[in-house]
């Protein structure tokens, strides 16, 4: 008898397999995303030694055509498409007025993405499984960017009595926009949010529905987009009465600037040391959250590896977030962790049995917590070096 066989796909086409080729195999995994099947293959299946994992099993009748798009996708009018035709979609889909015809021509869309539809258009989704957010236009609003951030010359180029659409926000914060042409136009925007200056506000609060949220920056006040650390540089830039529209990052070199501030408003959380809460609450600032973190931040990374090296170099401690990753060196101590790392929305800590005690306790958010013994990855290593693996985003059997 053959190994093992592992097949890991997002879509496999198992309309036309050849039974002859997995017939030696003593047992067959397959996990994918979306199964074709017919009659033929539901029958050779019944046959082999396979366990099917699948979110998504089509039994189709024919041999219709498949299409796949690794990106964003367009269904404008001018494409062709052949009745019955499958469309698999790795991004975004964006669906054009008048496509009732095209649509009607699809069997099944999966999209692993967001879809944008015209208003008129969403009566004709019933053949899309969508793997995101549907978002529907309104037929007469020309659609803008989601976050849509206007410039001096938007007034001017926008038509009389224009619609528009923000699927996100509508940024009016640039102070040489001719809000008056605004007004006198009449223009409309649907969107959720508004995000513009107090100076403005009574000038473009009648551009958008009485249900959007409002986000005023204060007069005086510089605007932030993002997240930023305080320091020199900030000051010197922006002065010291800060809007910051994202989270904003305190270190050891951040102390000295606390007191500097005048006026601060932050939209998302603030991170700073223990040892700076007191000269920071004398502040009054407004934010979501108070984020306390032990030294240097590592965030936004795939993978990272923790050893005591690198606890040692920061006298703070490290804190490690929004990370895909960790893996917690066996030479760090359980009383290292405790005394110098902080864990944040992580999805996955691998560490050592000695240590799984001390990691939940400096850890929040974390997905799984791993703690096998080499011997049971030694096991599972040897699993896999007796099994045949496929790994591919398409496969057919």
């Amino acid at each position: 008898m053959k190994k093992k066989l592992i097949i890991n796909s997002e879509i496999c086409d198992a309309r036309k397999i050849k039974e002859e080729h997995y017939a030696d195999y003593e047992q067959i995994s397959l996990n994918t995303e979306i199964l074709l099947l017919n009659e033929y293959s539901k029958a050779v299946f019944h046959r082999l030694p396979i366990t099917v994992n699948a979110e998504n099993i089509l039994e189709l009748d024919g041999d219709e055509a498949l299409s796949t798009i690794n990106g964003n996708f367009e269904i404008a009018g001018d494409i062709s498409v052949q009745k019955n035709a499958i469309l698999l979609v790795n991004g975004n889909l964006h669906i054009g007025q008048g496509t009732k015809e095209i649509l009607e021509k699809y069997k099944f869309i999966h999209v692993n993405g967001n879809v944008k539809c015209p208003k008129s258009m969403s009566a004709y989704l019933g053949t899309i499984q969508i793997n995101g957010v549907l978002v529907i236009i309104p037929d007469d609003c020309v659609e803008l960017k989601d976050d849509f951030e206007m410039d001096a010359y938007f007034p001017i180029r926008a038509k009389e009595n224009g619609k528009y659409f923000a699927y996100k926000s509508v940024k009016i914060l640039d102070s040489e926009i001719d809000v008056q042409t605004l007004k006198a136009k009449k223009l409309h925007f649907d969107t959720k949010k508004l995000l513009t200056r107090q100076e403005l506000l009574k000038d473009v609060i009648d551009l958008v529905d009485e249900n959007t949220e409002l986000q005023v920056v204060p007069a005086g006040y510089a605007y932030i987009k993002g997240d930023v650390s305080l320091n020199e540089s900030l000051i010197a830039k922006y002065g010291m009465k800060l809007y910051v529209d994202g989270s904003l990052i305190l270190d050891r070199d951040s102390t000295p600037w606390i007191e500097k501030i005048e006026e601060l408003q932050v939209s998302g959380d603030v991170s700073m040391l223990s040892t700076q809460v007191e000269a920071f609450q004398k502040l009054d600032a407004k934010y979501r959250e108070l984020v306390i973190v032990k030294g240097k931040m590592v965030k936004n990374i795939p993978m990272i590896s923790i050893d005591t090296k690198m606890l040692e170099l920061s006298e703070d401690g490290v804190t490690v977030k929004n990370c895909a990753q960790i893996k917690i060196k066996k030479e760090v101590s359980s009383e290292m962790i405790l005394e110098k790392l902080q864990i944040m929305n992580c999805a996955l800590v691998s560490c050592s049995q000695e240590q799984e005690s001390a990691i939940k306790m400096v850890g929040k958010n974390i997905a799984k917590i791993s703690s096998e013994e080499e011997a049971g990855v030694g096991e599972a290593l040897k699993k896999m070096a007796e099994s045949k693996m496929i790994n591919a985003e398409n496969y057919s059997l």
